[in-house]
Formats: C-alpha cells, sequence, structure tokens
C-alpha cells in the first residue's frame, strides 16, 4: 500500500506491505532503509521482493524513499546533511509503529541505508535490533569508489562529456550531491561496537567489510556470501545486488530474529532492556 507521511510540506512516500500468512502479527515490524544515488536505483526490485517475502512471514514492512529520492519530497542537490536522512528513517519508525500498532522496530539497511539505520539505532529505545546489509563503513572510500566508477562510465561514451563538479554539488553516477553532504559522507566510519541492538551483518565474502564484525560476537549473527561480487566494479555491479541465495537468507534469518526477540518478550520492550541472548 503506496502512502505519504511526515511533514506535509515536504512529505515522505514509503509503501507499506501488511502481514500475511499464518503467523501474521501486529508486533513484528521492519523498516527497509535503503541505499542512495545509483545503488537506491538498482537495488529497488531486489529490496521490493525482499518486503514481500518478509510480510509473508508475518511482519509488516515499510519500504522507504528518503527525501529527495524516489517518490518522496524534494532533490537529491537540496539535501545538506545526513541527519535529514536519518530524520526520515525515524519517520517511518513512527508511521510503522502507528500504522501495525507494534512498540518495536527492526531496522534493514543495504549499503549507505546501513550506515544511516545504525546511527539512528543508537539514538532509538523503540528500534529491536538492526540488519546490516553489507553496509558502508567508511565515507572516504566508498565515494572514492563511486568516482572512480563514474569516471569509468564516462569514458564508455563515444564523445567526450562532463558533469557538474563546482563549489555547490559534485555529479557522481547521476546523482547530484551537495558538497556539505559529501562531506559528511566522506567522514562517516561505521562502528557497530556502539549499536546495542542485537544485529545480523551480511558481508560478501570473508576478508571484506570485516568492520562489520561487532567486538561482542553474542549480539551480532554474520553471514557470508562467497560467492565473488563487487559494488564497485561497472562490470560487477549486477551480481552484487542480484543475489537470491543471499536474500532468502536475509529473510528466514529476520524471521529467526522476530522468533527470538518474541522468546524473551523483547518486542515489547525498549532496546535498552534487550541483553545479549536475545542474539545467541
Amino acid at each position: 500500500m503506496q502512502q505519504f507521511f511526515g511533514h506535509p510540506e515536504s512529505p515522505l512516500f514509503g509503501v507499506h506491505h501488511p502481514p500475511r500468512g499464518k503467523q501474521a502479527s501486529d508486533d513484528r515490524a521492519v523498516v527497509i532503509c535503503p541505499p542512495i544515488g545509483q545503488e537506491y536505483i538498482r537495488t529497488h526490485w531486489c529490496l521490493r521482493l525482499v518486503a514481500n517475502q518478509i510480510s509473508r512471514g508475518g511482519a509488516h514492512v515499510l519500504r522507504l524513499d528518503y527525501q529527495g529520492m524516489g517518490d518522496s519530497f524534494g532533490r537529491v542537490e537540496q539535501i545538506d546533511s545526513l541527519a535529514v536522512w536519518q530524520n526520515n528513517i525515524e519517520a517511518a519508525i513512527d508511521q510503522v509503529k502507528q500504522i501495525s500498532g507494534a512498540q518495536t522496530v527492526m531496522l534493514l539497511g543495504q549499503r549507505f541505508g546501513g550506515s544511516l539505520a545504525a546511527e539512528v539505532a543508537k539514538r532509538r529505545p523503540d528500534v529491536n535490533s538492526v540488519v546490516l546489509w553489507e553496509p558502508v563503513t567508511d565515507g572516504q572510500i566508498y565515494l572514492n569508489q563511486l568516482r572512480t566508477m563514474h569516471a569509468e562510465m564516462l569514458d564508455l561514451w563515444v564523445c567526450k562529456m562532463s558533469t557538474q563538479d563546482d563549489e555547490a554539488a559534485e555529479e557522481i553516477l547521476g546523482a547530484k550531491f551537495s558538497r556539505s553532504l559529501l562531506k559528511e559522507i566522506e567522514a562517516l566510519e561505521l562502528c557497530v561496537g556502539d549499536i546495542p541492538q542485537p544485529q545480523l551483518a551480511v558481508k560478501i565474502h570473508e576478508g571484506v567489510l570485516n568492520a562489520t564484525e561487532h567486538p561482542q560476537p553474542s549480539l551480532q549473527k554474520i553471514v557470508v556470501d562467497d560467492r565473488p561480487a563487487s559494488w564497485n566494479d561497472l562490470r560487477e555491479l549486477e551480481s552484487a545486488y542480484l543475489r537470491p541465495a543471499i536474500s532468502r537468507q536475509i529473510v528466514k534469518l529476520v524471521r529467526q530474529m522476530f522468533d527470538r526477540l518474541e522468546q524473551f518478550d523483547a518486542l515489547k520492550l525498549t532496546s535498552q532492556s534487550l541483553g545479549a541472548e536475545v542474539a545467541q
């Protein structure tokens, strides 16, 4: 079900997938936090399928378009701070709680959406768990990789092309980002040890994204996809996100996480009350 919510002067767009099946429950709610820029476009269909599958397992799911992206209000170049998108996630949390009646919410963030979700989880006691789907762990490395792909993409054209790159904004793979936003992205460093909630972390393969490993293993379950894939190579982008096997595994583990939270009555409690035993 498509809907607009948030501030009436800058509405956010979301798609609500109501719970289905024999295990349908109003206590289970998920907010999906997508990537940004060109990765938002590439992963849209994948996240839609994941949302459908999670809802079939009995949970409410809300897919979010950040301000300036998708069908939400504004343009990307108007966003001057990561706080805008973090506040969008908080608004989505409030929205899915209102729709479902759930007291706590799971955040599922892919790529930069995982980095945003991690920051929101630190300050929201009504977030019961976090799924970090190959999150961006170092903003400077992330931007360097995007800029490299941008330059490679321009080289594919027969005639020489140029894109916006001035004091106000920079175009990277079809998305224009303000300089102030790029500065904040560049400074981002994900520290999962600061997240108090149980976590599910997804890595592409061993040796990659080790920064997602929690110093307290009992709070985290790690899923590794051994099939080679890269978000940083134009030739491998399709294989980076179109991996049905890992998607199905994530859906299964999300259901198991809800079962575990329910077993410890954590869906009725704030994250401050969640113990490490929930994630074990």
